[in-house]
């Protein structure tokens, strides 16, 4: 295999990027949350840069949430502090020193810094918004979970030590009364995962598996997905909880609105629909009336299970906002119009100056000529 030779150009503007950063921290991103800090990166050498979300995500040509989702990211792994203010805005970034080798960690807190800023001597071909610092509320931030834990099995020394815990003790107990069944080795280390990968407290695991029982749901499986879907929201207590809850059951009247249905409740099978939606696929309110007016405006009747398959659809592409669906809509109408454009060229063809379609019997460039008379008489005098 033959080698490639790069060169480097002296060049007066650059962003130097870590080594450390290159070896270590972008091989586990993925490559938005990987443009999102090379772009903070790059700003950093302007000087007096103020950035927002809006104009990264314009810059960058991501949604607002895929940024929000990238500062937060890269929060977690500590090498981007990450500040609010009192409305829960955004309102700081701090470059991290990736010199001290900070560890992958899961800090809530960052130290407190202050955002480093060089001065440039040429003009920035990145679009920066001089305005005051403008972020939306980041509750409902991006479903990316790459920075929660993964569930792993435990080893039988950890099990033996939370075990003998009498809060886990506990825990397990009322587990199984909840859930009517002895544990099995797989669901109580599920469970042990709340506690020691999640960071739930026990008060919050309790309520989340009296939640789903409640709900007719025992399956473990299920009761991750919801555990997983609340540690993405950073639900942390049991009030917090609740709250989510209450928030999901408000959302049943909306939806019937947009159904056209009244006079009555959710039916049982309806309300796991909507617990699915906001606990399981973590669709917001807005997305999934939207899904049940496109329900509408198609099958022309309401239809949970239909409103069901084109939120499954989403899930599937990644489609996490109303933007993303208009953008969707937008590529759609574009094949349309293409796929009508190509049907009325076909319709609009002249068939009358087609070229005839040759065959074996009018192939030939002429045809022959038969003197019949001739024939007659050649014939008559070999008699």
């Amino acid at each position: 295999m033959e080698k490639i030779v790069l060169e480097k150009s002296p060049l007066a503007d650059v962003t130097l990027i870590s080594n450390l950063f290159l070896d270590k921290y972008m091989p586990k991103a993925n490559g938005e949350y990987v443009k999102v800090y090379l772009y903070i990166l790059r700003c950093s050498t302007m000087a007096d840069a103020i950035l927002s979300v809006d104009s990264m995500a314009s810059s960058l040509e991501l949604t607002e949430s895929d940024v929000t989702s990238a500062l937060r990211y890269w929060e977690q792994t500590g090498i981007l502090g990450v500040e609010f203010n009192s409305k829960n805005n955004l309102s700081k970034i701090v470059i991290k020193d990736l010199r001290n080798d900070l560890p992958i960690t899961f800090k809530l807190v960052p130290e407190v810094a202050t955002t480093s800023t060089i001065a440039s001597s040429t003009a920035s071909p990145f679009k920066v918004d001089k305005q005051p610092v403008i972020a939306k509320p980041v509750a409902n931030f991006d479903d990316s979970t790459e920075f929660i834990p993964k569930q792993r099995q435990f080893t039988t020394s950890e099990l033996s030590t939370l075990t003998a815990d009498e809060d886990i003790k506990e825990l397990l107990y009322i587990s199984q009364t909840y859930l009517g069944k002895t544990l099995s080795s797989t669901e109580t280390n599920t469970i042990l995962y709340f506690y020691d990968g999640l960071k739930f407290p026990i008060d919050l695991i309790e309520y989340l598996i009296e939640y789903c029982v409640s709900n007719g749901h025992t399956a473990m499986k299920y009761i991750e997905t919801v555990a997983l879907s609340w540690a993405k929201d950073n639900i942390t207590t049991v009030d917090m909880a609740k709250a989510r809850v209450a928030s999901v059951k408000g959302n049943s009247y909306p939806i019937m609105k947009a159904f056209g249905l009244s006079g009555r409740n959710l039916a049982t099978s309806e309300q796991e629909f909507v617990i699915k939606w906001t606990d399981e696929y973590g669709f917001s309110l807005d997305m999934i009336l939207d899904a049940c007016n496109r329900t509408i405006n198609t099958i022309h009747q309401p239809s949970f299970q239909y409103a069901d398959s084109i939120l499954q659809r989403w899930l599937k592409n990644g489609i996490k906002t109303l933007a993303d669906v208009k953008t969707l809509d937008n590529i759609h109408e574009t094949k349309v119009k293409d796929s009508v454009s190509k049907s009325q060229l076909q319709s609009n063809y002249d068939y009358t100056n087609k070229p005839t379609v040759k065959n074996n019997f009018n192939s030939f460039k002429t045809q022959r000529e038969y003197d019949y008379t001739a024939l007659e008489r050649d014939l008559l005098r070999r008699r």
